[in-house]
């Protein structure tokens, strides 16, 4: 025991060195044993580190998509109660006016509006089906485009309206062209009909309606008239439309039958009675008084004179207490004798009826192998025939105007013939040749005679005197025919007598001039665009994207 006292690390240095080394290896495996679990740790931040920012990113990827499908359903969200395209061209050729989106706004009843075509190739047939009304206009196309485009515009500033398009080739529109029976339909009409009260009204809008017509003058060298578009009128054709049909009151229309030995008028009031009118027949053989509920009376192939005291009616009628407002409507026949005494008051409106029958000497202006029924034409002298086209009756009876204008009232000839018409004799057949012992000259073929004065308010009002040469306006197989504008003039002259003519909508017709600034842009520019916005711009995107993503991932 006493020997190991005596040991100590200065006598005995071997064995103090060995415990140094023991003592430091022991602090190394300690501090080893230390410095595992730092390093763990280390990586278990940066990994917790790595997962905040992955969150973060995760988070505003979310937040991104999240606000872009909120954005779009907003966007959708508005676009269901406003227009929000712009129109960008410097003429607003696809831009509705102003006064028709005020008045469109304000529509508080149901209207549809039907076009006669598909909506995606409506431009592309059209222009193959302008040919009928010769028009041969490949700069035309706009305008087709342009007509679908603001027909949309009308339930885009009211979902009251709805607006569809039905090829024509579809049982959809077999349904619809069975419903519209009366109506003769060509590809593009349109028709606008809104139920009211448990009655519907309707109005077909036709192609001449909706598009202005410049005459080509380059095809008159070759001896036939061609037309360009030289103007969209669709807005004031639809928009008409839709304040006729959405009106309240219902106009009313007599027939005379009395004084006819037969009735030729059934299709004619068939025809008025589908487009609204309320018809009432009149068949006392003497006339004492008009119901003063009329509006518009019609005499059509008279065969009995009227006495003073039935003319006394009629003329009391049309004064209607110094309020106007009345219309009448003549249908002539060459089978009627000379009724002196109606005749007579016809010339006082202006309306001179001469004995015969108007033959066509020139035959480009009559039917082949009958100089009998001819070709009318619009004068041009009133907008109400501005959309028509040809009309072909036969049995003309002689038409002309007694004065221009005399005692307030004006006289207008709305149709006449080719400047190569005589008046035959009555009786004359198809092979007659004495045509050169006549002087041919122009006659109508329906003349207006309109007395105009003014209310307690200095508002216009009028009552309509309209004789027609033939009762074939009314009563044709030839009134069938598209091409033929028969139908037409017989339903707007009696719109105009009724007084369901009358509008104060009238828009600027659309000219298409310069679609936005296309015209201006060259070549060169357009490839420079291409070329920033087709190659460098996706280019940029792609490097963009790559840079970031290697960025990320060295962090």
């Amino acid at each position: 025991m006493e020997e190991n006292k005596n040991l100590t690390p200065e006598n005995t240095p071997e064995i103090a060195e060995e415990n140094i080394d023991v003592a430091e290896a022991v602090v190394e495996k300690k501090q080893k044993k230390e410095k595992k679990p730092k390093k763990k740790k280390e990586k278990l931040l940066k990994n917790q580190a790595f997962l905040k920012r992955g969150s973060y990113s995760l988070a505003i990827t979310a937040a991104v998509i999240a606000g872009a499908i909120i954005l779009n359903i907003l966007v959708g969200a508005l676009t269901n109660r406003f227009v929000l395209e712009f129109d960008m061209s410097t003429d607003k050729a696809s831009t509705i006016s102003q006064e028709n989106i005020d008045y469109i706004k304000d529509i508080k009843d149901e209207i549809e509006i039907i076009v006669c075509a598909a909506e995606d190739t409506y431009a592309s047939y059209m222009e193959y089906y302008a040919q009928q009304y010769e028009v041969s206009d490949s700069a035309a196309a706009d305008y087709y485009k342009q007509t679908v485009k603001l027909l949309n515009r009308y339930a885009d500033y009211n979902k009251k309206i709805k607006v569809s398009f039905y090829d024509t080739q579809s049982s959809e529109f077999s349904k619809i062209a069975s419903e519209y029976a009366n109506e003769t339909l060509a590809y593009g009409d349109i028709i606008v009909s809104c139920e009211k009260d448990g009655t519907k009204k309707h109005k077909k809008v036709g192609f001449t309606d909706i598009y202005s017509l410049s005459e080509d003058s380059s095809y008159a060298a070759y001896g036939y008239t061609m037309y360009t578009v030289a103007g969209n009128r669709v807005e004031t054709a639809v928009t008409g439309a839709i304040d006729y049909v959405t009106k309240g009151d219902i106009k009313k229309i007599g027939f005379i039958k009395g004084h006819s030995s037969a009735d030729i008028t059934e299709t004619y009031r068939g025809l008025l009675k589908d487009n609204n009118y309320d018809i009432e027949v009149i068949s006392d053989t003497l006339i004492t008084s008009i119901p003063s509920d009329l509006d518009t009376i019609v005499i059509a192939a008279p065969t009995t004179d009227f006495i003073g005291s039935e003319l006394d009616a009629i003329s009391a009628f049309l004064d209607n207490d110094g309020k106007l407002s009345k219309g009448l409507l003549f249908f002539a026949s060459v089978n009627s004798p000379y009724l002196t005494n109606l005749y007579e008051f016809l010339n006082e409106w202006g309306i001179t009826v001469d004995e015969g029958v108007l033959f066509e000497t020139n035959q480009n202006y009559h039917l082949p192998e009958d100089p009998l029924t001819i070709g009318l034409y619009p004068s041009g002298a009133d907008k109400i025939t501005s959309s028509m086209k040809m009309f072909i009756s036969g049995n003309n009876v002689p038409l002309v105007s007694a004065f221009e204008n005399e005692n307030s009232i004006t006289v207008t000839s709305l149709v006449t013939s080719s400047p190569n018409v005589v008046a035959a004799p009555k009786g004359t057949k198809a092979g007659w040749s004495g045509a050169d012992k006549y002087k041919p000259q122009s006659y109508s073929g329906v003349l207006q005679s309109q007395k105009l004065d003014y209310d307690d308010d200095n508002n216009a009002i009028s009552s309509y005197v309209v004789a027609f040469s033939s009762t074939d306006f009314i009563y044709s197989n030839y009134n069938e025919e598209s091409s033929v504008s028969n139908k037409d003039i017989s339903v707007s002259m009696a719109e105009r007598a009724t007084g369901a003519d009358k509008s104060d909508i009238y828009f600027v017709s659309k000219t298409i001039t310069n679609e936005s600034f296309a015209a201006d842009v060259t070549q060169t520019q357009t490839t420079i665009i291409q070329i920033i916005f087709m190659g460098l711009l996706p280019i940029l995107c792609i490097a963009a994207g790559i840079y970031i993503y290697i960025k990320r991932r060295n962090a």
